[in-house]
């Protein structure tokens, strides 16, 4: 197959983060580091669910992957390729995906939006629109049952908004986590299903991921541009057999 090429869509801010110091990690890298923690994450989830531990590494994989769909989309010339193959993925993930979860799509759909919002929003000029585009979204999401609700789409928005300004980055999705588990605290008081403000709470070890997101040193790595789609089903079906 031929390569996609490369380009960067917003040159100003295609700039990787300046770290003197420690390890600098390319996007093959940070790939690999996303994998392992969905995979103990879904063993947390799945065959033990009492560690929660699990679960809060679990949740570095979620911002890196938006990160790197973020950075995937700026530097594309291909997007409807990129869309198609996303979409693809999604449905050949899907009946892996319900093997071991019941209900829901799995996270190929989360991205799969993602980037049709941050599509959407360049070429909206209205923040009101840009806002009203968000929340119709996010309710979308929590209604089909998206794996990560609204909360994959808006770190997605989250990453391209601030991209090339770290900072706010840390500011935005630091907001972004704690309104959401404040959320979902009223929700379970309300509710009395104490499961809503659990799991968003551990959900706030998103931000355990942005230290490796610092140190992203603004290249791809090695080309293995199918190694999330091919592990992401065969990992679930892994873990499905252990179950059985």
């Amino acid at each position: 197959m031929k390569k996609e090429k490369l380009t960067s869509r917003r040159s100003p801010k295609a700039r990787p983060i300046n770290v003197k110091n420690g390890p600098r990690f390319d996007a093959f890298d940070l790939k690999v580091i996303a994998i392992t923690a969905m995979a103990i994450d879904h063993v947390g989830a799945l065959i033990y669910p009492e560690a929660l531990w699990l679960r809060v590494i679990g949740r570095l994989a979620m911002p890196i992957i938006a990160f790197l769909l973020v950075e995937g989309y700026h530097h594309t010339r291909h997007l409807g390729r990129y869309l198609l193959r996303l979409l693809l993925f999604a449905l050949l993930a899907q009946p892996f995906y319900r093997l071991v979860f019941p209900h829901g799509l799995n996270v190929l759909f989360d991205l799969l939006l993602g980037l049709c919002v941050i599509w959407a929003v360049e070429r909206i000029h209205s923040r009101w629109l840009v806002a009203a585009l968000l929340f119709v979204v996010s309710i979308a999401g929590f209604y089909i049952a998206l794996d990560w609700w609204h909360l994959g789409i808006l770190m997605v928005f989250v990453f391209h908004a601030t991209r090339g300004h770290f900072g706010w980055t840390v500011a935005a999705l630091g907001g972004l986590l704690l309104a959401n588990a404040g959320f979902f605290a009223v929700v379970s008081a309300r509710t009395g299903d104490p499961s809503y403000q659990l799991i968003n709470f551990i959900n706030l070890g998103c931000m355990l991921a942005l230290p490796l997101l610092s140190r992203h040193n603004g290249q791809r790595g090695r080309d293995w541009r199918y190694l999330f789609y091919t592990f992401y089903p065969a990992h679930l079906l892994v873990i499905y057999a252990i179950m059985h």
